[in-house]
């Protein structure tokens, strides 16, 4: 289980610190919330089409 976790340690600490940035912004404001969540499905959207190629 250590093997697979370690193998994608950077992608879980990618997606851990879009979602703690993600929840930032929902604490400053609902729209700043929203438009957060749409950027980070972006870049997301936008990284794994990088892998996949």
């Amino acid at each position: 289980m250590l093997k697979f976790i370690w193998r994608y340690i950077d992608v879980l600490c990618f997606l851990a610190a879009a979602l703690f940035i993600v929840w930032g912004f929902f604490r400053l404001s609902i729209t700043a919330g929203i438009f957060a969540v749409g950027i980070a499905l972006i870049v997301v959207g936008l990284i794994t089409e990088m892998i996949a190629s």
